[in-house]
């Protein structure tokens, strides 16, 4: 028997284990709380009948791992990678042993699969046969005397070699590595015991979705430079090996992913590592990328237009003549050759054909897509000897590909659908429409993943869900999201992400900071979401709002960053911290360079730079020096990055910079250079500037902004106030001369202003904005109050602030009351939200730009009559009647329940008629508009709207009402088919559009 101290069997103390994502937590580290002097005590079974002793540093003890021989390799390279990770958490490394353990061993990590030999010989084992033939599961458990010999064994059972690896890797996860240990340095944090829990079995079921893959796309310049200058790599040679794919796929494998279309903008996977010097090898042999990829347990695919196990850059290189079937007998040659590669190897086949260069295919009809698809299917079954059920095939339907779907795909082929490039999902499997081999999704990387691919998984379209990650970095946390939606989709229930975030915040960066960094990136994820980050410009958003929610998320960072100790620093940099600096940066570029006119007072935003230099004002100086200072710090974080652990991450940020334009004005130019202004008097010059919201004009003086005509100008008027629209209206002084200038404000008694006097300085470092507001118990019923300025300079302006003093509505009445022109109201703050039968709305947190959005669950292929499905209802109560303007906001939801069938809701104004709305137009964008038959198709084409839409995430639902008497109104919005999620209700009456309201839309109206 081996000797050991031991820990005491009585105090003991656990610390808090982490969660292996959505599953059970079965690990504990038990901490010593005193010890027993025995030179001599015998190690007892894990030192507590409660627990199975996985590893002890002070015992210097790891419980030894015994597995089969007949096992396949990959288990065997799991069980390495799971010691190694005990000696990362302990300092302690298991041995391995196979098929039997040394004499007097007695407690062993037992991995096996379920039909393999010592397994079938487990004492109380027969639940192991629940496993036999499934996908992918597992279970984990505790049995005494499980095989002879060994007195206490922690089972690891998998149905197949990929199940028993994702149990090893839930278990080591659980001990505090994470997925992403490598490709964002999450520190392993050190643990003096590891133990499992004897009462809990670990166990899961097959995943929702059978094939889980990454896609690595558009790798230059990022990933491959960085790899090539990680390895040495001379230009030209391949950077992409398996020193590269082993850290790469033991990711894939921690976030139980199995399937891989690897990067091909310049690899060649299946190829890379072999002498090609004097050409591809005559014989198919496999190159190093191939044999680790199936060593390890990864299902190896290629992208939607690279068929038959080959990539389009081995065509490029050794390809003879066109890429089309009028090349058919060398093209049958050359994807024989991809087959037999791949015998043996564990393959995902590609099928059909695009174009050269994922480009339409010349010639390209149903009849001759089939043609090429029989083909493939005739080289598979003739190389690998096997019925083409038994060989995973998959067809993409992208783009003007989707179009034959509808004339049938092979039975044997999965049916892979592609997302509309910007997370959107276009069709899934069509309801009542069986497909043996099932349906998937290509999907592009999105923090928003979770209600459209949950759309996916409740119309079964589950056979793939294939994810274009781009490099990866610094998009860690959306691909786990993703895969942990594939792998157990029930597991992340209605609004389950601000969960997901703790657990994953926790295991990243501690549980101290969980909370904090959670919402981070719960407000991250919605802010990114708005409009992605490579459409944003200067014209996007209104500024102190959007600027003000993005810096406070990054000052929340920064100080998590600081609290953090010195390993978990860079982890949280590269998946938080940097990802909130950059954007911040951003929008603070943009807004600072130039910004529209659409303004309101609820968004406070600031027409800078380029609005500044149209109004004649210094600060113009300023904010372009702002912008192109944000424009090169973009160029400082890169390199923060960059630099960081010695240049580990070298180059992964890489990108094309092009340097905004930036308009500067000359501070010692006044508005109208030499020009009497007429408040003035003759030939004054004035050194200041006074502009008020919503509005490009700027006095003294006449400019074409000013009025329609540029001169002889009225006094300028701000828009109406009222006590139920915005309490405050802005107006700017600013310096637009060479000399400082102090100002004071006179008005009437019930016009308050705040501050009534200033100083501007002429470099325009100190403008002033004033604030007006109205003291509603004195000022009269309408009518227009007097605000006037007087600058030391001579300038005088008045400007006029008219008001209308609304009734409140009677204290019976609930909901939104009109203010400032219109009602505004979130979809969650309903008055009512009805249900029919099983059917109902419900709240997502966080979807959308704003706040939340409201959904009908449960998905289905349920159609109710406009009026009888679930409602939800809006109260709300206007100052007049007349004609008005709803607009019925909704996510950007595609048609994708199939050809010509299109989503739909109800909607009623007060006892109006109900009217059904079918809010996606089914005529197509592009090309599909012009097909001979001239039919219009869901499955492959986006509408004609569809690049607006998506731009500014959010569908515009237009409807002209007319409300027959002011008071108290109601809107009731019905559910009809799944997929639609509103998101906002606007009521617009004139304060909308008179307004011009900025990306985001008029905050929320007064609610009573």
């Amino acid at each position: 028997m081996r000797v050991l101290s031991s820990l005491a069997l009585v105090s003991v103390l656990f610390a808090k284990a982490t969660h292996a994502l959505g599953e059970k937590r079965v690990i504990t580290f038990p901490q010593e709380h005193s010890q027993v002097d025995t030179a001599q005590t015998v190690f007892s079974s894990s030192s507590s009948n409660d627990h199975f002793l996985i590893a002890s540093k002070h015992d210097h003890y790891a419980a030894p791992l015994l597995l089969s021989s007949s096992d396949d390799v990959a288990i065997h390279i799991a069980a390495q990678t799971f010691a190694h990770d005990v000696f990362r958490v302990t300092g302690v490394k298991p041995h391995i042993y196979n098929d039997s353990l040394p004499h007097a061993v007695e407690r062993a990590i037992v991995v096996g699969t379920a039909g393999s030999h010592m397994v079938r010989h487990l004492r109380e084992g027969d639940y192991a046969d629940e496993l036999v033939g499934k996908w992918e599961s597992f279970d984990v458990r505790v049995i005494d005397k499980p095989l002879h010999g060994v007195e206490s064994g922690l089972v690891v059972i998998g149905s197949d070699r990929r199940g028993a690896i994702y149990a090893l890797y839930s278990l080591t996860e659980q001990f505090g590595v994470s997925p992403f240990h490598f490709w964002a340095d999450v520190p392993v944090r050190p643990q003096s015991n590891i133990a499992y829990i004897s009462s809990e079995i670990l166990s899961h079921g097959e995943p929702t979705v059978k094939y889980r893959g990454l896609f690595i796309n558009d790798e230059h310049p990022a990933l491959w430079s960085w790899a090539a200058q990680k390895w040495k790599v001379r230009w030209g040679e391949p950077a992409f090996l398996p020193d590269m794919y082993e850290m790469w796929f033991d990711m894939m494998l921690r976030l139980k992913a199995n399937y891989f279309w690897p990067a091909m903008y310049a690899s060649m996977f299946d190829v890379d590592g072999l002498n090609v010097t004097h050409g591809f090898p005559k014989e198919p042999i496999p190159g190093p990328n191939q044999v680790l990829a199936n060593d390890m347990g990864i299902v190896m695919g290629t992208s939607h237009h690279e068929p038959m196990a080959r990539n389009k850059p081995e065509w490029d290189r050794e390809g003879k003549g066109p890429w089309d079937w009028t090349n058919d007998d060398y093209l049958t040659e050359w994807w024989t050759y991809g087959a037999e590669r791949a015998v043996g190897k564990e393959t995902l086949f590609t099928l059909g054909m695009r174009g050269d260069g994922d480009m339409p295919l010349t010639g390209a009809s149903n009849e001759l897509v089939q043609n090429i698809t029989a083909v493939q299917q005739d080289i598979l079954k003739k190389t690998h000897q096997k019925e083409l059920n038994d060989i995973p095939q998959m067809w993409c339907m992208y783009k003007e590909v989707a179009e034959y779907y509808t004339h049938g795909v092979p039975e044997d082929v999965i049916t892979l659908f592609a997302d509309d490039n910007w997370g959107n999902v276009m069709t899934v499997q069509p309801p009542g429409k069986d497909h043996k081999a099932g349906s998937g999704i290509y999907y592009h990387v999105d923090y928003v993943a979770w209600e459209q691919m949950t759309i996916a998984a409740a119309f079964n379209t589950t056979s793939i869900w294939i994810l274009n990650v781009g490099s990866l970095k610094p998009l860690e946390l959306p691909t786990e999201h993703f895969m942990s939606l594939a792998w157990d989709i029930n597991a992340w229930p209605i609004n389950s992400v601000e969960h997901f975030l703790r657990l994953w915040a926790e295991r990243e960066f501690g549980s101290g900071v969980k909370e904090e960094v959670a919402d981070i990136m719960f407000k991250y994820s919605m802010y990114a979401s708005r409009r992605k980050a490579e459409l944003v410009n200067s014209t996007t958003f209104s500024a102190e709002r959007v600027l003000g929610e993005w810096q406070d998320i990054t000052d929340r960072a920064e100080k998590v960053y600081h609290s953090l100790d010195k390993e978990t620093k860079p982890a949280f940099y590269e998946q938080v911290y940097l990802l909130c600096l950059l954007q911040t940066n951003l929008n603070k570029m943009y807004i600072s360079g130039e910004l529209h006119y659409s303004l309101n007072n609820a968004d406070e935003t600031a027409q800078r730079s380029n609005l500044y230099a149209e109004q004649g004002r210094n600060a113009a100086n300023l904010f372009a020096k702002q912008a192109t200072d944000a424009f090169f710090h973009d160029s400082d974080l890169t390199e923060s990055f960059h630099g960081m652990l010695d240049r580990k991450w070298d180059h992964m940020l890489d990108q094309a910079d092009i340097m905004p334009h930036v308009s500067f004005v000359n501070p010692s130019t006044p508005a109208r250079e030499g020009i009497p202004i007429p408040e003035l008097g003759y030939g004054v010059i004035s050194n200041i500037r006074v502009t008020f919201e919503n509005s490009k004009g700027s006095w003294p003086g006449n400019t074409a902004s000013n009025c329609p005509q540029g001169e002889h100008c009225p006094d300028p008027e701000l828009l109406p106030l009222d006590p139920f629209g915005a309490k405050t209206r802005w107006i700017h002084v600013g310096s637009a001369g060479p000399r400082t200038t102090t100002w004071k404000v006179t008005s009437d008694d019930w016009v308050i202003v705040e501050p009534k006097y200033g100083k501007v300085k002429k470099d325009g470092s100190e403008d002033s904005r004033i604030r007006v507001s109205i003291d509603w118990e004195k000022a009269p019923e309408s009518g227009k109050g007097t605000f006037h300025l007087d600058a030391s300079d001579g300038s005088e302006v008045t400007i006029l602030v008219p008001v209308n003093k609304y009734a409140f509505p009677p204290s019976k009445f609930k909901g939104h009351v009109q203010g400032d022109g219109y009602i505004a109201i979130e979809a969650a703050h309903h008055s009512t939200n009805t249900t029919k039968e099983e059917y109902a709305f419900h709240n997502l947190k966080g979807y959308g730009r704003t706040l939340s959005g409201l959904e009908m669950f449960p998905r289905s292929t349920q159609n109710f009559t406009a009026g009888e499905g679930p409602s939800l209802t809006y109260d709300f109560w206007t100052h007049d009647a007349g004609e008005v303007e709803i607009n019925v906001q909704i996510g950007p939801a595609l048609n994708f329940l199939g050809t010509n069938k299109t989503l739909a809701f109800g909607f009623q104004i007060d006892d109006q008629p109900v009217r059904t709305i079918n809010p996606i137009p089914v005529e197509p964008l592009g090309f599909a508009r012009d097909k001979p038959e001239n039919k219009p198709v869901a499955i492959g084409a986006v509408p004609k709207d569809w690049i607006g839409i998506v731009k500014n995430e959010i569908r515009d639902v237009r409807l002209e009402a007319k409300l027959e008497h002011e008071g108290a109104h109601k809107i009731t919005l019905y559910g009809m088919t799944t997929g639609i999620v509103f998101e906002r209700i606007l009521v617009d009456s004139g304060g909308i559009s008179g307004r011009g309201y900025s990306y985001l839309g008029p905050p929320e109206s007064v609610r009573v």
